[in-house]
């Protein structure tokens, strides 16, 4: 994969699984520009899914169950914010008119069926956060023609596109950088929840 000269490698690393994983899939949904996408999660995959989805110019939807992350959304590029610990997260897209797409990457189950009720006519629900068996109610699926579906991620040329859309239009991921001699040390830090939002090892 190449990377564009002068771009920062310990930030375009990250692009090359989650960058490209929220990129690939939204632009393959073909969502038309000023539709409704609703980002479910705030972490390193949503963080990242917010800043894009903003650029190819939708209305964003960040949702989360955590109100203190409304400030860091809004920041990231999000144009509105739903708190699911305080309104029912599919009534609030409704008020919206109902989201277009819905792209969920956090690994929650117990909520992400019920996305499949905030969705437009014609939504899509995406998935990227593997979770095993989730429970979705089919008839407003049928009613109004949603789909649920999944996306793997992209090729050498996805990553580069996405890399480029990356770098022209400001989209950049959060990391923290540790040396190759402190790799156990990241791990630890990963394996404990505690990074923000991708741990990259850089060679000495």
């Amino acid at each position: 994969v190449r990377i564009p000269e002068g771009m920062d490698v310990v930030k375009a690393a990250p692009l090359l699984c989650a960058g490209v994983t929220v990129f690939n899939a939204m632009r393959n949904m073909k969502v038309t520009a000023g539709g409704v996408v609703a980002i479910q999660g705030l972490g390193g995959l949503g963080h990242l899914a917010v800043q894009y989805s903003r650029k190819m110019g939708y209305r964003t939807v960040a949702l989360s169950r955590d109100g203190s992350k409304k400030d860091f959304a809004m920041k990231l590029g999000a144009t509105d914010y739903v708190d699911g610990s305080k309104e029912n997260t599919a009534e609030a897209l409704q008020k919206m008119g109902g989201a277009d797409l819905v792209v969920v990457t956090a690994p929650n189950p117990s909520i992400m069926g019920d996305l499949v009720n905030g969705c437009a006519a014609g939504g899509t629900v995406v998935i990227l956060a593997p979770v095993g068996e989730i429970t979705v109610n089919t008839i407003p699926m049928i009613l109004k023609g949603i789909s649920v579906r999944g996306w793997p991620s992209g090729h050498a040329l996805d990553s580069e596109e996405a890399i480029a859309f990356a770098q022209t239009h400001g989209v950049e991921c959060m990391v923290e950088e540790f040396p190759l001699s402190k790799a156990n040390e990241a791990m630890e830090h990963m394996l404990s929840g505690k990074v923000r939002f991708r741990a990259v090892l850089k060679m000495e």
